[in-house]
């Protein structure tokens, strides 16, 4: 049986993160023993986790001391692990590492330390799965022993037990929570002021939240911010609405409690990355100086949502450097004022947590900087991608699905996200349905994604940034990576290839000429994104012969209406010139076997485009 250890060091969110990493190991290697290192205020979050047989517990500050490492080095070499995660990789862990003698030692790729490990990996810069790289890049560890990282479950766990939510619940109600209306749970500090929205402008959300709804509302913050919770009450006009005490004595005890809330709203951190392990809904307020791409955990999902600088100032981020914002934050939070979240306040209480407002009075003022977005799709059977599209699309302030009456689980699966509007309609042509859906967008922008495309976060936070930009195009190229399967074609003809996904909808329409590989049509130049679309269109021969299969019925029939016949060079010449095409002239053949095999491909959709317009023509002779 095969022995694995876990080094994670420090903060309670970063041990909470890898903990996904025993979980994996464990699908993996069904009968692997896992044990797992890190420090004593941290254990409370892997207890009664099943992935974990050992805990190796210690003591931060002693750690330093270089006869305690040592000693903890010792009893590690002799455990004999067949294999070591270093996700912490620093100083103390690489010095384990180094005399554990485990058969596979992996890290991440630094410079000289990479040497003290068997396999080494470079960390992504943006998220891929997830919408955060905290946790994706500590699965890249996993890599040597799984083929396809998407297999991975990402999802953290905390494991509460019965009793332990049921004694937190006791606990509430003992201190006077009756929960006969919803209860919010409200970090109103980050670990420390400096890293916290403004005392005021949270006494602004806690009066607003208190004034609109009718909830209860528990303080969550650390012992020793006892004061600034005292100044906050100070603030707040219903007290009798706010519970201050019911703090827990340990990360269990919080979690439990928190478990019994409805929500949390709070400081981006520890609070938050401990509700989406206990999969309660969060909105977190995130540092200027974080990012989502690194912390932004699940905000693919519609239950964890959140407020960021970027959403509403992008352009701060090029006329300041990080350091500076990290150095002196004050300023720049106070650019985070309470009205431009509270309408993303409002619609997350509204519709995701179905929270109604006893109010309806609001102020007049309220409103978000960044203009509203319509996500728009056409499916027919996306069974498998439908998931993946709604975690790129999280976005959007409107999302509509046209779907041509799928027969998989595409509408059912669709069906589960409350803010999905789900039309059906009868398929003719791809540009008809496509016109059809931005007929009924209701917002000035539209990004229009097909299922099989993949948004990456730097592409998603240039489109947001570009909407908000002063003087933005009517409409935007964007430029694709395509994959045949999960290798990327970089020639073949689709190194250039290029879409246009966002525009405005009064601006453009498809091309009603056009009825496949449909063609925005624009009211002036477009521009271009510089990030690029992954597009997964290949993941079997078979199903991506019937959709070439598809396409040449209806270009068959695009030139059958403009009055087009075939001939000799159309049957012979072209389905060899396009494999020559992709395969010679485009490189195709630097792309190694599956060049060739999306050569040959489009050869014979060339070849059946003409089949079906010569049957078109036979048809419409036999019928006259």
């Amino acid at each position: 049986m095969k022995k694995a250890l876990i080094i994670q060091n420090k903060f309670i969110g970063d041990v909470l993160v890898a903990s996904v990493l025993a979980k994996n190991l464990k699908k993996i290697f069904p009968t692997i023993e896992v044990h797992f290192f890190c420090y004593n205020n941290a254990i409370y979050i892997l207890q009664n986790n099943p992935y974990i047989d050992k805990i190796i517990e210690f003591d931060d500050i002693e750690l330093k001391k270089l006869s305690v490492l040592w000693k903890y080095t010792k009893y590690i070499k002799n455990e004999k692990y067949d294999i070591l995660l270093d996700p912490y990789a620093k100083l103390q862990s690489r010095f384990i590492t180094l005399f554990s003698k485990a058969k596979r030692r992996i890290s991440f790729d630094k410079p000289f330390f990479k040497y003290f490990y068997t396999d080494v990996f470079v960390e992504e810069k943006f998220p891929k799965f997830i919408h955060c790289t905290s946790i994706e890049n500590r699965c890249l560890l996993l890599s040597p022993f799984i083929n396809n990282i998407t297999k991975i479950d990402f999802q953290t766990e905390i494991f509460l037990t019965e009793q332990e939510i049921n004694n937190a619940k006791k606990l509430m109600i003992n201190s006077g929570v009756s929960f006969t209306k919803p209860v919010l749970m409200v970090g109103i500090l980050g670990s420390s002021l400096k890293k916290s929205w403004p005392l005021s402008y949270m006494a602004e959300l806690i009066n607003y939240l208190l004034k609109h709804y009718d909830i209860d509302i528990l303080f969550n913050y650390i012992p020793k911010q006892q004061k600034e919770a005292d100044d906050l009450l100070k603030e707040i006009v219903h007290k009798e609405k706010i519970f201050t005490s019911i703090l827990g004595n340990n990360i269990r005890e919080f979690a439990s409690i928190l478990s019994n809330c409805n929500a949390l709203i709070a400081n981006e951190g520890g609070a938050v990355n401990i509700a989406k392990a206990i999969q309660k809904p969060t909105f977190s307020i995130f540092s200027p100086h974080k990012f989502r791409k690194d912390w932004g955990c699940y905000e693919n999902l519609l239950i964890h949502k959140s407020f960021h600088l970027m959403d509403i100032y992008p352009e701060i981020y090029t006329e300041y450097p990080l350091k500076e914002i990290l150095r002196k934050p004050e300023p720049f939070y106070k650019l985070m004022k309470p009205k431009m979240l509270l309408s993303k306040i409002d619609h997350y209480l509204q519709n995701i947590l179905s929270i109604d407002k006893t109010n309806s009075n609001l102020p007049q003022d309220i409103e978000c900087k960044k203009p509203k977005i319509t996500a728009l799709c056409i499916t027919y059977n996306e069974e498998d991608n439908v998931d993946r599209f709604m975690k790129d699309i999280s976005f959007a302030d409107e999302i509509i699905v046209v779907d041509s009456f799928s027969t998989d689980k595409t509408k059912e699966l669709f069906k589960k996200y409350p803010n999905v509007i789900f039309i059906e309609r009868v398929f003719d042509n791809f540009t008809n349905q496509k016109n059809f859906a931005i007929e009924r967008a209701t917002h000035e922008w539209i990004v229009f994604f097909d299922l099989d495309e993949h948004i990456p976060t730097p592409l998603i936070n240039e489109i947001l940034n570009t909407v908000n930009s002063p003087n933005p195009k009517d409409a935007y190229w964007i430029k694709r990576n395509f994959y045949f399967k999960d290798k990327l074609l970089k020639h073949s003809g689709w190194k250039n290839d290029k879409v246009i996904r966002l525009f405005k909808k009064d601006k453009s329409l498809y091309k009603s000429s056009k009825l496949v590989h449909e063609e925005i049509e624009c009211k002036t130049e477009p521009g271009y994104l510089k990030n690029r679309l992954d597009h997964y269109s290949f993941n079997s021969e078979k199903k991506y012969l019937d959709k070439l299969d598809k396409y040449s019925r209806l270009k068959a029939k695009e030139l059958f209406e403009k009055g087009k016949k075939s001939n000799f060079l159309h049957h012979h010449i072209k389905p060899i010139y396009r494999f020559l095409h992709h395969y010679i002239i485009q490189f195709g053949f630097l792309d190694g076997k599956e060049g060739y095999i999306i050569s040959k491909m489009y050869s014979q959709y060339v070849s059946d485009r003409y089949k079906y317009l010569d049957q078109l023509w036979k048809a419409k002779k036999n019928k006259n």
